[in-house]
């Protein structure tokens, strides 16, 4: 009879648990929870060193910090749920290509977000937000004084070369030929297929002979070439 007796009382604990939620609370997590995302999402697209599109990649921060705040407040009541969210999240696979790791590290800030702000921990959440911030943009001031007196590195440059038909174009002609406007030209990357190839290169550029580089851009780039340059220092956008 007591076994009988603990099953039925373990059955209904798990089963038939109510979900006690103090919606004043629940509001403020999600308020806040924007309001701290919006304000990393500003911090990556400000000082983030990823090459993608920082705005697309950033619109996903929002709704993931106040997704997980949900997610986090109704579980956080029910064992029975969260057993239940580790069996969903086996079956659910994050399929955005992550290219970079200081992707997966925003990507994680923002979960932080909403794991504290779903747990009403609301001064930890503002106080490590506001720090992790602030150690952000104090990196960024530093590598911007000491690498190469203020500019960017030469892995900030990027020069994409992408050939429509590698039967026509070689690669190693082009590059004889833009050779003598970069100091410094080193191959990153390389995506060859059937009919198309794709190069992609660091770069380091005289500024001096800008002109010069641009031209001869023009004249390499035709129906089976296009050459594309980006500078996070600025002086190609």
């Amino acid at each position: 009879m007591d076994k009988q007796l603990l099953d039925r009382s373990l059955e209904n604990f798990f089963l038939n648990s109510n979900i006690q939620i103090d919606f004043g609370n629940f509001f403020i997590a999600i308020l806040l929870s924007l309001i701290l995302s919006y304000f990393v999402k500003l911090t990556y697209i400000k000082v983030g060193r990823a090459l993608n599109d920082k705005d697309y990649f950033s619109d996903t921060f929002i709704p993931l910090a106040i997704i997980t705040t949900l997610v986090i407040t109704v579980i956080k009541f029910s064992l029975a749920l969260s057993l239940g969210l580790v069996g969903a999240l086996s079956i659910v696979r994050f399929r955005a290509a992550i290219k970079e790791p200081e992707e997966l590290v925003y990507l994680f800030f923002i979960i932080a977000i909403g794991l504290a702000n779903g747990a009403n921990q609301f001064l930890l959440s503002s106080i490590a937000t506001i720090m992790i911030i602030g150690f952000l943009f104090a990196r960024n001031i530093y590598k911007n004084k000491t690498d190469n007196e203020g500019n960017f590195s030469s892995d900030s440059n990027i020069l994409s070369i992408n050939i429509a038909d590698n039967t026509k174009k070689d690669i190693d002609e082009i590059i004889l030929k833009l050779k003598k406007n970069f100091k410094y030209l080193k191959l990153k990357s390389v995506n060859i297929e059937k009919n198309n190839s794709n190069y992609v290169f660091w770069y380091e550029s005289d500024n001096s002979n800008l002109q010069d580089l641009l031209k001869n851009i023009s004249k390499l780039s035709d129906d089976n070439v296009s050459i594309s340059m980006y500078s996070k220092s600025g002086a190609f956008e």
